[in-house]
C-alpha cells in the first residue's frame, strides 16, 4: 500500500496584507488573517486578543499514490512565478513553509537534492506531520 499525503503551504510575516499574498500565490486559499485582526476559531467563534502576525495557508492538495517527491516538484512549478513576491516576503521578515500530513504506508520517500535545492532557492521549508 502506498502512503498518502495532503500538502499547504502556509506563510506568516509580521504585517504582510494577506490579499497581496493571495493574489500572488494564485492557490486555493485554506484560511488567513492580517496582523492586528481579531482571533477567531476556523469556524468564526472569536477568541480573546489579536493575531500577532499576518498568516495564510494554501491548499495544495492531495495524494494517495506515495509520489509526494513529484507532487512537491509539480507545486513548486506553481510557486515559480511568485519568486521574486516570495523573496521579498522573506526579505521583510516572513517565512514560509509546505506543511505536509503523511499517512505511512508499506514504503517512504526520498526526497532527492534537485527537489530541495528547489526548495531552497525559493525559500520554502518543510514540515512532515505523520498521521498513525
Amino acid at each position: 500500500m502506498a502512503f498518502s499525503y495532503r500538502v499547504s503551504l502556509q506563510i506568516r510575516h509580521p504585517d504582510a496584507d494577506p490579499q497581496r499574498i493571495i493574489a500572488a500565490i494564485a492557490q486555493p486559499l485554506r484560511r488567513c488573517w492580517a496582523a492586528g485582526d481579531a482571533r477567531e476559531t476556523p469556524q468564526g467563534t472569536s477568541l480573546p486578543g489579536t493575531y500577532g502576525q499576518s498568516y495564510c495557508a494554501f491548499d495544495f492538495g492531495n495524494g494517495s499514490d506515495g509520489e509526494l517527491a513529484d507532487f512537491l516538484r509539480q507545486a513548486l512549478a506553481k510557486l515559480e512565478p511568485a519568486a521574486a513576491f516570495i523573496a521579498e516576503l522573506r526579505r521583510t521578515g516572513g517565512t514560509l513553509n509546505f506543511f505536509i500530513t503523511w499517512t505511512p504506508g508499506e514504503r517512504g520517500e526520498v526526497f532527492d537534492v534537485e527537489l530541495l535545492a528547489a526548495m531552497a532557492r525559493l525559500g520554502i521549508d518543510l514540515g512532515i506531520e505523520p498521521i498513525c
